[in-house]
């Protein structure tokens, strides 16, 4: 496959999502020979005169589904793309046959998988024929042996050794598979188990498959053993409580050596593929927000606008009337309150009118150390810890400054009886197995890392999961919005950076913020503005 390109077959309908296709397959200079077909009766004349390596089939088509089209695929490794419908057909695709689904998405963005996701279709079906061929292989000479030994009976001996090193070969193949591979009798007892397996459950020896999976006392409701059992093959996905993985696993009959029928089970972990899953699902939900808030955030800073300049006007006005005048203060007051929310809404959906310069992280600190202070009151110690050569980078620096206090606020609320609070800088260059380690998204190179660290009083899992998201908070009614987090993130995020962030109950917490390192000199920083002006804007998380 190496010696020439990929041949592809496109099966879909929709010229947009034919475009899309050909303009990024020419953008990444993907080496594959492709054709397109816009129908299932075309796809049908095609295939019978040309071979294809892959064929990517849209579920739902004019003259038809993606499904009438799997009598045709059968030898070949099939990827089904859906768009109107759901996971659950995308699921049922890979029981008629198909290897691989991809979601689409209004912004293609599931075009980015389509190299990785061809290449495991390749591999796997690659794999699925090299097995098929060595069951084939071994159940043929199992077939000979037992016709010669029904003849010859003076070479059973020669035939049962012979049949002992195809076993042992088949082991030696079972073994040196990625994938898990064990086999059980219709009893439940563990026949075998592969070192994949082994490594993550132990040893087996003994003991039931729901026992040693899953530490249960009885059979697993969700397991279709019975279906294997009956000689058809099963595919699902299960979530081990034991080792916290998710598995996606292919059931199949299997002689076993007494005769009996048992079963055979393929475990392949997809852990880190259902989190970037997530991940890119979380990232669609907080776009979509970000969209709706910033249009909202424009519309109310406009009325906004004249309330609080008519309040002006009005206080220019008034002289002697100290009762109309203070109440023309607590509208401009709280009209002043509204514009600073609508600035978090604004740097929350990534719509703020920004002024990026280039910065020393270090220095802006430095500014603020003493606000900081102020901020934190004397209940808690201030500790920083620059990195002595920090790389610059390129950003607003009232954005930077509006992420410090807002973390720093989020510390002292976390921390009422008063603990510590660390502001570290550091240099990173920052590969692919780093971003696999913390399951966030994959965007290698070097970044400015900041560490806002507290000993307060940590969070939970539950908890985790959503600081980041609008309006979310812990805190008591009208003690604060819920915007504090979502706008540091909206604010890392337009400068193309990231935030990761540790805790535990009773621990403290530690938020980790990656800006790009830029590489450009740095003339001396001229000095930012008092920062008092956007303390009002803050509204802790």
């Amino acid at each position: 496959m190496k010696d020439r390109k990929i041949r592809l077959l496109l099966v879909e309908d929709d010229k947009v999502d034919q475009m899309a296709f050909e303009r990024f397959v020419r953008s990444k200079e993907l080496p594959y020979d492709y054709t397109i077909a816009g129908s299932v009766a075309k796809a049908d004349k095609i295939i019978k005169s040309i071979s294809f390596d892959v064929i990517i089939v849209d579920y739902m088509l004019g003259d038809g589904t993606s499904f009438e089209l799997f009598d045709l695929f059968k030898e070949l490794p099939v990827i089904v793309t859906t768009g109107t419908g759901n996971e659950e057909v995308a699921v049922e695709a890979m029981k008629l046959g198909a290897c691989d689904y991809l979601i689409k998405d209004p912004e293609d963005n599931y075009l980015k998988t389509l190299p990785s996701t061809v290449e495991l279709a390749l591999k796997r079906k690659q794999t699925e024929k090299e097995l098929q061929n060595y069951h084939d292989r071994l159940e043929s000479m199992v077939k000979e042996r037992t016709a010669q030994l029904e003849a010859e009976i003076v070479e059973r001996k020669q035939a049962e050794d012979a049949l002992k090193l195809e076993r042992n070969n088949l082991r030696n193949i079972f073994e040196a598979i990625e994938d898990g591979i064990y086999i059980v009798n219709q009893q439940h007892d563990i026949q075998y188990v592969n070192p994949v397996l082994v490594k993550d459950f132990g040893y087996y020896e003994g003991r039931k498959c729901y026992e040693y999976f899953h530490d249960r006392d009885e059979v697993c409701p969700w397991c279709k053993y019975q279906d294997v059992f009956a000689g058809k093959n099963v595919r699902r996905e299960c979530y081990s409580f034991k080792n916290e993985r998710t598995y996606d696993m292919i059931g199949t009959p299997t002689t076993l050596p007494d005769g009996s029928i048992g079963k055979l089970e393929i475990f392949r972990d997809i852990t880190e593929q259902k989190k970037l899953e997530a991940q890119f699902r979380q990232a669609q939900k907080m776009e979509a927000i970000g969209t709706l808030a910033g249009g909202v955030a424009h519309d109310f800073n406009n009325i906004l606008t004249i309330i609080i300049g008519n309040a002006q006007l009005a206080l220019m006005d008034v002289i002697k009337n100290e009762s109309l005048r203070k109440e023309i203060e607590e509208i401009k007051t709280a009209g002043d309150r509204a514009a600073s929310l609508t600035r978090q809404l604004l740097a929350f959906s990534r719509k703020q009118i920004i002024q990026p310069k280039v910065l020393d992280l270090n220095e802006l600190l430095t500014d603020i150390e003493k606000m900081l202070g102020r901020l934190i009151g004397e209940d808690i110690e201030l500790l920083s810890v620059p990195e002595p050569a920090l790389w610059q980078l390129e950003a607003d620096p009232g954005q930077i400054e509006q992420v410090i206090m807002n973390l720093t606020i989020n510390a002292k609320d976390a921390m009422p009886m008063g603990g510590k609070l660390t502001i570290e800088t550091d240099n990173m260059d920052l590969d692919e197995s780093y971003f696999c380690e913390h399951s966030i998204e994959k965007h290698p190179g070097s970044y400015v890392v900041m560490a806002v660290s507290d000993t307060g009083s940590g969070m939970d899992k539950e908890t985790l999961k959503h600081i980041f998201e609008p309006f979310f908070t812990t805190k008591k009614v009208g003690k604060g919005t819920g915007l504090g987090l979502s706008t540091v993130y909206g604010i890392v995020k337009q400068n193309n950076g990231f935030i990761w962030v540790y805790s535990e109950p009773g621990q403290g917490t530690t938020f980790k913020v990656y800006l790009p390192r830029i590489k450009a000199v740095l003339r001396r920083r001229q000095k930012n503005k008092p920062l008092w002006t956007i303390l009002a804007v803050l509204r802790p998380f």
